[in-house]
Order: C-alpha cells, then sequence, then structure tokens
C-alpha cells in the first residue's frame, strides 16, 4: 500500500510553534508569528507531532498536538488553556473535513478509515 501525508501549518499568532515529530526526525521547524505556508510531508505510518507554543525558549504557554497514520485517522488538539484565558483558536482542515477548536479539548477528525489512503492535514492557529 502506497501511503503519504502533508501536514501544512500557518502561524498567526503572536507565539513561536515548534513542530516536534515523535520519531525520528524530532523538530522539524520554529515557526515564527505571522508565518504561514509551511508544510512536511512523510510516508511515515506512525505520525505524533507536538505543537509548542512560547515566546521565550523552553517557556511553553500551551502544547497540542497531532497524530495520524493509514490506520489511525487523525486526532486534533489545539492544547490546553485556562478556560477564562482563551487567546488561540485553529481551524483544521483534514481532507475537506473542517474542525474549529475555540476551547479544550481535542478531537478525532477523520477515524481510520477516512485517512487510510493519506492526505492533507491544514492547521492554522489565529488569535482570537
Amino acid at each position: 500500500m502506497s501511503w503519504q501525508a502533508t501536514l501544512q501549518i500557518n502561524n498567526n499568532t503572536d507565539y513561536n510553534i515548534d513542530v516536534v515529530h515523535n520519531q525520528p526526525e524530532g523538530l522539524l521547524v520554529t515557526l515564527s508569528p505571522g508565518q504561514s505556508g509551511w508544510s512536511w510531508t512523510t510516508d511515515d505510518n506512525n505520525n505524533t507531532v507536538a505543537l509548542r507554543f512560547w515566546q521565550q525558549p523552553n517557556n511553553y504557554f500551551m502544547q497540542g498536538s497531532v497524530s495520524y497514520g493509514p490506520e489511525a485517522g487523525v486526532w486534533v488538539d489545539r492544547g490546553w488553556m485556562d478556560p477564562n484565558g482563551q487567546s488561540i483558536s485553529l481551524l483544521a482542515n483534514c481532507n475537506g473535513t473542517v474542525f474549529v477548536q475555540m476551547s479544550n479539548g481535542g478531537k478525532e477528525v477523520l477515524a481510520w478509515n477516512q485517512f487510510e489512503q493519506g492526505g492533507t492535514i491544514n492547521l492554522t492557529f489565529n488569535k482570537q
């Protein structure tokens, strides 16, 4: 089976975002505030990508994640923020299925059989 997925991220926040793959790549990129259009393509079947938001190195404001694969589907979580201080929203488009996250709590956006052929995951983080 030939499988491939592309992760695209747009950072419309005031924070840097470290994009860290579970294995073996590690840190893929640090996206600066306002940086858009970054993408990464993989044929690895096991992908968990940590999204670490920060203004000062190693002092994370928020940590989210995206997990995906041909047998896993797509799970997206913007990250936890104080319930009274929600300042970042996420617009996720996974092969045309849209998920908007403006509060705490992630979601399975696509089930395994909706992503077994791969595709594109586009994540846009915005100031709320």
